[in-house]
């Protein structure tokens, strides 16, 4: 007899495991549940009375492919495993959401507008919105590969929070209409960041103009959410803010990294974020993990210090070392971390919604 449920947990675990081949990676809650993401499929560990298993396995899991389980009778509880195909697990995670893709009309971005694609409460709304919106890869020729999708898992984080959550794609990227707008020329005799946050932002603003319009959207609680290129933008977004933006967050923003540990022009890169802090005044949270092979916990600071010292407002959180490159903090894998920080940055704007 083991010893608890998470011993025969783990136990089961170890048994399915030795019938996949390799570990799955990465660990993420949802409501009473966890499950594991490799390659496409999940396994998923969930504790349930007793009573409830019978119904579970009758369910949608007779897609199955590997099961074990054990009881507790002291607990009265039932710990099992599933391995099952990821969108499976993605269902289970999402049961009380409501998701859809759209297009937003953007200048620019021609007849196919801008892809997004939208998460929230299934609860009526209107709800406030949270515009998330991605890095940019080193390779170009990446730009075109990317979806929504890569940023879904933290759209529900918001979404759960009841925040109407929507992953947008600027021109040049994913299956958005238009032409790459925001080439900073990083590593030329003449570089352009700040112009290019000018192009990211215009992006964000078209967004948030047309999705104020939707019944589902709170248009006087606005706050943008951005990683990368993506927190650039947002940084360029709070010196020229949209009506109802309230706050904004950005996880390792910046521009101009062609390799680890490298970044083009560094002093024109600062300067952009000061010249952007001299109009700015919404509230921010800036987050640089410690082992960021982008931007490296010194350059961050000197982000932080021309933006500031122009007047822009920011919370400066150095989170600790993640995985093997820090820059993918604001990740599925990172939810974990970067969850506390945004709930404790939202509680002092007064944005907690439950």
């Amino acid at each position: 007899m083991f010893e608890s449920v998470r011993d025969v947990a783990m136990k089961c675990s170890r048994k399915v495991l030795k019938i996949l081949p390799g570990a799955p990676e990465g660990l993420f809650k949802f409501g009473n549940g966890e499950f594991r993401r490799k390659a496409g499929f999940a396994i998923i560990r969930l504790v349930l009375p007793a009573k409830t298993y019978s119904r579970v396995l009758e369910g949608n899991t007779a897609k199955v492919a590997q099961f074990c389980f054990a009881s507790k009778r002291k607990f009265g509880l039932i710990a099992f495993i599933l391995f099952v195909p990821l969108a499976l697990a993605s269902n289970l995670s999402a049961q009380d959401l409501v998701e859809h893709e759209l297009r937003i009309p953007a200048p620019g971005a021609g007849k196919q507008g801008l892809e997004a694609f939208m998460v929230r409460p299934s609860e009526p709304g209107p709800h406030p919105l949270a515009l998330l919106n991605h890095g940019s890869p080193r390779a170009g020729r990446d730009r075109r590969k990317m979806t929504p999708q890569e940023m879904l898992p933290q759209a529900r984080e918001f979404a759960r929070r009841g925040w109407t959550a929507v992953i947008v794609m600027r021109r040049g990227y994913g299956s958005s209409g238009g032409d790459y707008a925001e080439d900073a020329h990083p590593c030329s005799r003449r570089p352009d960041f700040y112009g290019s946050g000018v192009q990211s932002a215009n992006d964000l603003r078209a967004a948030i103009a047309y999705l104020s319009s939707l019944p589902e959207v709170d248009r006087t609680r606005i706050i943008s959410v951005g990683r990368s290129a993506g927190g650039f933008a947002t940084v360029a977004l709070t010196a020229k803010p949209p009506a109802g933006l309230v706050a904004a967050i950005s996880f390792a923003g910046g521009r101009g990294s062609p390799a680890k540990d490298e970044v083009c022009n560094s002093g024109d890169l600062i300067a952009a974020f000061g010249r952007f802090g001299k109009t700015s005044r919404v509230p921010m949270l800036w987050v640089y993990a410690q082992n960021d092979h982008f931007f490296s916990p010194q350059l961050a600071a000197q982000f932080y210090k021309a933006f500031t010292s122009a007047g822009g407002r920011a919370q400066f959180v150095s989170a600790a070392p993640f995985d093997t490159d820090g820059h993918r903090l604001f990740s599925d894998a990172g939810t974990p971390i970067w969850t506390p920080m945004v709930d404790a940055f939202l509680r002092k704007q007064n944005l907690v919604l439950h």
